[in-house]
């Protein structure tokens, strides 16, 4: 007597050099085949790259590379899992999105920084400095000026640290 499922279909025959299908499991019950589970790794290092990028965004190169490696493994993640030869099509969706926010926080932060330096005669003070060469006294006069414009621009005063004893 062989084994028929519910609904009357016969189990499937094993492809040719195969060997026989599954048996009969402990206690005479008969075991399926069961698909393995589909990788998730590049989705995982998308999710923890992403995160990574928007934590440090503030930092320019680390919101730049872990942005651009979450982007692009967050991308070929999301192709595998389409495919059906991946699997977290979410955790790659999260670290796709959560790369391009590391991105985009990157340029605001040096689109912003950059506006501060050119507003605060940070350009005007490295080309003093360059013309000073290396005459101590000179580059001292370009610092106190640099300060002083930014101390009356933003109200900020800047102070060489204080030695502690």
């Amino acid at each position: 007597m062989s084994y028929q499922p519910p609904g009357g279909y016969p189990p499937p025959e094993p492809y040719p050099g195969q060997g026989p299908g599954p048996g009969p499991g402990p206690g005479g019950q008969p075991q399926y085949w069961q698909e393995s589970p589909k990788r998730k790794g590049m989705a995982i290092a998308a999710l923890v790259l992403g995160i990574l990028a928007v934590l440090t965004f503030w930092t320019i190169v680390g919101g730049i590379l872990f942005g651009l490696i979450a982007v692009i493994l967050g991308v070929i993640a999301m192709v595998k899992s389409s495919r059906g030869t991946g699997g977290g099509g979410v955790m790659a969706v999260i670290g796709l999105i959560l790369g391009i926010l590391g991105i985009i926080g990157v340029i605001v932060v040096a689109v912003v920084g950059w506006g501060i330096w050119q507003d605060s005669g940070g350009q005007d003070f490295v080309d003093c400095v360059s013309k000073a060469g290396g005459d101590q006294s000179a580059i001292s006069q370009c610092e106190d000026e640099f300060n002083q414009r930014f101390e009356d621009q933003y109200g900020v005063t800047i102070a060489p640290p204080q030695p502690t004893n």
